[in-house]
């Protein structure tokens, strides 16, 4: 079996480390909050009863809004060592992207053949 260090902390180290985990989750109570509340913007100006051309455009802003900061905060795209999975992402949002804007084209656009 390995052989297994445990090392103890000095008390600077340890409250560093106690102070980036008390950030860290200040952020995403923070990020979960402003999630929260654009949901209940949404489902207000819903249940308000605005336009559907009025709402869908904010409705797809705050969806929109809600994606990055849950890749953000709570996939921790922001930390070190994640570069596949940004690039992984990116390149599933390029795709994404190219296909929603031909579909676009094919069906309302463009020309039939």
């Amino acid at each position: 079996m390995a052989d297994v260090k445990v090392e103890a902390l000095s008390k600077e180290k340890l409250d560093y480390v106690r102070r980036e985990r008390t950030r860290e989750m200040r952020q995403q109570l923070v990020s979960f909050g402003l999630m929260i509340f654009m949901t209940f913007i949404a489902f207000g100006l819903a249940a308000y009863g605005f336009s559907s051309s009025f709402i869908i455009p904010i409705v797809i802003i705050l969806a929109f809004m809600q994606v990055i900061l849950q890749f953000y905060y709570f996939m921790h795209v922001k930390d070190k060592g994640h570069d596949y999975m940004k690039l992984m992402m990116l390149s599933g949002f390029f795709f994404a992207l190219t296909f929603i804007v031909v579909f676009i084209y094919i069906v309302w656009i463009g020309k039939p053949i």
